[in-house]
């Protein structure tokens, strides 16, 4: 069973049919197959006490990283040349996401410009409908939520603190963690790791040029 993050559009998408597909998902289910799996014994769950890998969480032992990128914020296109003062902006986020801003202007602020959101993609519909200013969040999900809105969202290209992303193992399965580092280095050097980004990240993935260096975790 892999682990995946829920509200992650562009990485991780549900399809309606009950299929998946974002960057994420083709990471994972290219590693699965190096491992061995056959295309239907690879699972996905949202929940990450019932994964034998989770992607996206780079905490406790990991292969990777597979991405590394930035935390940017996401503006209403008209807008992309008036929101100078952050400070002043209605922002909504994740708890981790807002981290960043929080300890940069202090509790006051977020207590009146924060509107704070389980997953990334519930905030969404507010800028939409104007009731706030910016989307913080990793760039490669802010692109996912501007591909469901075409046109009508732009990223700012503000790159406020770094995001690695990697594969999660168990803390005791060492074989396991090189095992899945020797299919992400084959996912790199065979082409598959850019074709993904391509696929699921569009524009966004001239910002990544060259896969990661895989460090041991």
């Amino acid at each position: 069973m892999i682990g995946v993050r829920a509200g992650q559009p562009g990485l991780v998408d549900k399809l309606p049919g009950g299929g998946w597909a974002g960057f994420d998902i083709a990471v994972a289910h290219y590693v699965a197959r190096e491992l061995g799996y056959r295309d239907d014994q690879i699972r996905y769950t949202f929940d990450p006490e019932e994964a034998d890998l989770t992607l996206g969480a780079v905490g406790g032992r990991y292969a990777g990283p597979y991405l590394v990128t930035t935390k940017d914020l996401l503006v209403r296109a008209q807008d992309v040349g008036t929101l100078r003062r952050l400070r002043s902006a209605h922002v909504c986020g994740t708890r981790a996401d807002l981290a960043p801003l929080i300890k940069r202007f202090g509790e006051a602020w977020q207590n009146v410009f924060v509107a704070e959101a389980n997953v990334p993609a519930a905030c969404g519909p507010l800028l939409a409908d104007r009731s706030i200013d910016a989307i913080i969040a990793d760039a490669p999900v802010l692109a996912g939520l501007a591909a469901q809105h075409p046109g009508r969202f732009r990223l700012l290209g503000r790159d406020l603190s770094e995001v690695r992303y990697g594969i999660r193992v168990a803390p005791n399965a060492v074989g396991l963690r090189d095992d899945v580092e020797d299919a992400l280095r084959q996912m790199y050097e065979d082409g598959s790791w850019h074709r993904a980004l391509i696929d699921y990240l569009g524009l966004l993935a001239t910002r990544y040029l060259s896969p990661p260096v895989l460090e041991k975790g």
